[in-house]
């Protein structure tokens, strides 16, 4: 699968055209996935396989027949799954005031996770949610520590060939967030000076694919709660990250109207759960999941808590409506077929 490579600034309508092949390839790689849902008798739910919906239906929750494989089998069996979160990745995933994770996509995680126990018949299913990192995350992944990745991750290629991905669930782009008296409006303001990105996230590599050009050093950080640290201590006069996550932090700064999001967009990106690779059977259970999600109405209702409301900690309402990107992606993840 891969996400939109443009590496270069671009303008609006360029990077729309961006998106748009991005998102013809990522269907193209859709639809040579095998469906591993059905088998002989059901050693665990007596339901029938996930059945073909239309487009404008909506379609049902996953059900299981036969045997189970992979990391359905692993909570089966272990009677826990693991849900992985980012600390500080507005309004995606992160810790509030009480030191629960909550967020967009935590919400669908946790549909995931009620499916999950209907299906398998687990009511006392066990979840586990650990802090991950964009520097651990797909080594805990891989290695089978976490089971489903709750953060906003961005599908490329190189990522997809060490773990899996569901179907998109968002749509952002790799942006700059400035302080306003810095007089920044893109990469080219930043020659001799220092711009932060979290360790092993998109916005760090676009960015040092520029730097040496351009002229200006990365800082990487530990994760993005401490880039925006960096930015707002000065040590750093730009913060590359997805535009979503940067109005986020714009939103809980101390001073938010000392911030502004800069530049063309240096990548458009979409954003899905991570799982383990060449595991079709959980892949179609998520990706019905959310299949289920989008044909409910029960998008409009997640999107409107963390975009459209006032949030925790600090109650700021981000004001953003879902783009047509993002109503298209939730469309194309509507259909599910064998």
């Amino acid at each position: 699968m891969k996400a939109v490579m443009g590496i270069k600034e671009v303008d609006w309508k360029s990077a729309a055209r961006r998106f748009a092949f991005g998102l013809s390839v990522w269907l193209a790689a859709q639809a040579s996935v095998t469906s591993v849902m059905a088998a002989p008798a059901a050693p665990v739910a007596p339901a029938a396989a996930v059945a073909p919906a239309k487009a404008d239906a909506v379609v049902a929750l996953p059900t299981v027949s036969g045997d189970l494989t992979g990391t359905l089998k692993k909570i089966h069996d272990t009677g826990l799954i693991t849900l992985g979160y980012r600390e500080a990745a507005i309004p995606f995933a992160y810790v509030n005031d009480k030191g629960k994770p909550v967020g967009y996509t935590m919400d669908l995680c946790y549909a995931v996770v009620d499916a999950v126990k209907t299906a398998l018949n687990l009511p006392n299913l066990r979840v586990r949610e650990m802090s991950i990192t964009p520097q651990n995350r797909i080594p805990l992944v891989k290695n089978g520590t976490v089971d489903l990745d709750c953060a906003p991750n961005t599908i490329t290629p190189e990522r997809a060939e060490q773990v899996g991905f569901s179907n998109p669930y968002y749509v952002s782009e790799v942006r700059l967030l400035v302080n306003k008296k810095d007089n920044i409006r893109g990469l080219e303001d930043l020659k001799g000076q220092n711009l932060v990105a979290s360790a092993g996230s998109t916005g760090e590599r676009l960015a040092r694919m520029q730097a040496e050009k351009i002229g200006y050093r990365v800082i990487p950080a530990r994760d993005h709660g401490e880039s925006m640290m960096t930015l707002e201590t000065g040590r750093a006069k730009a913060f590359a990250l997805d535009d979503v996550l940067l109005a986020g932090f714009r939103a809980n700064a101390r001073d938010p109207e000392s911030f502004a999001i800069v530049g063309a967009p240096l990548e458009t990106e979409l954003n899905a759960l991570m799982l383990r690779r060449d595991d079709p059977q959980f892949k179609r259970f998520v990706d019905t999941t959310l299949a289920h999600l989008y044909t409910s109405g029960d998008i409009r209702r997640i999107q409107r808590k963390w975009f459209q409301q006032p949030i925790p900690p600090r109650n700021v309402n981000l004001n953003l409506e879902p783009s047509k990107e993002v109503i298209e992606v939730w469309h194309k993840g509507s259909r599910v077929t064998e």
